[in-house]
């Protein structure tokens, strides 16, 4: 069972679970086939189950994890087929983002997403929760709130195929070009070419995380029931 930091107390305790365990989920801390309850994510975050119920359930309702009755909770295994529906899925969605923003993103808009694709204040380790701050702002300015809504569950789907990768730091410093070549295509206003760079851009990023996941572990089994 992985280790957390505290949380901090405030009225979003549930929240701040959700990304918690989402993240330790990203980084393989949370084995392929490993049956967790609520309880024991509750002692390692220091609070209560109720926040981390509510996190589990969102996680559930996100596909991200499944109930395993009167046992407690396990990730969702992808199939190859689910995976390739989750890379079609992605890619039609973000063609959307980016061809909107071909025709309203602002220079002071394309200046805010140049700087967080920078990485401004973030460690390049953390490249993964920096694409996807990146890709959820895109749709925002874009004025997509349904796409945006849709698109943050499949990208939950893609924490799923991304556990346990070990991706290189060569492969992050390529991820940030293709961001930059991308917000240049915006900005010179060609949806077509955006479009593609947007398409073989979220392939080769779903391919690096397939070839870096590490091997599924033996599943681990912890005898709390969730209530």
């Amino acid at each position: 069972m992985p280790s957390f930091k505290p949380l901090v107390r405030s009225d979003s305790l549930a929240q701040q679970a959700y990304v918690a365990i989402r993240r330790a989920i990203r980084e393989g801390r949370i084995a392929r086939g490993e049956l967790f309850s609520e309880t024991t994510f509750a002692k390692s975050l220091g609070v209560s189950r109720t926040p981390v119920r509510e996190a589990l359930l969102d996680l559930f309702r996100d596909g991200i994890v499944e109930i395993v009755p009167k046992r407690g909770f396990r990730l969702v295994e992808l199939d190859d087929a689910a995976i390739d529906e989750i890379r079609m899925l992605r890619i039609a969605l973000e063609q959307l983002v980016v061809e909107r923003l071909c025709a309203t993103a602002t220079n002071e808009d394309l200046g805010e997403l140049r700087t967080i694709a920078s990485g401004k204040g973030r460690t390049r380790d953390d490249m993964f929760g920096l694409d996807e701050t990146l890709h959820m702002r895109m749709a925002e300015i874009a004025g997509l709130p349904q796409v945006r809504r849709v698109l943050l569950g499949v990208r939950g789907k893609m924490y799923l195929i991304a556990s346990g990768a070990r991706i290189t730091k060569l492969r992050n410093e390529v991820v940030m070009k293709e961001h930059n070549e991308i917000l240049d295509l915006i900005a010179k206003r060609s949806p077509a070419a955006a479009r593609t760079a947007m398409t073989e851009h979220i392939k080769k990023s779903i391919d690096a995380f397939l070839a870096a996941r590490e091997p599924r572990s033996a599943p681990q089994q912890y005898a709390e029931q969730p209530s």
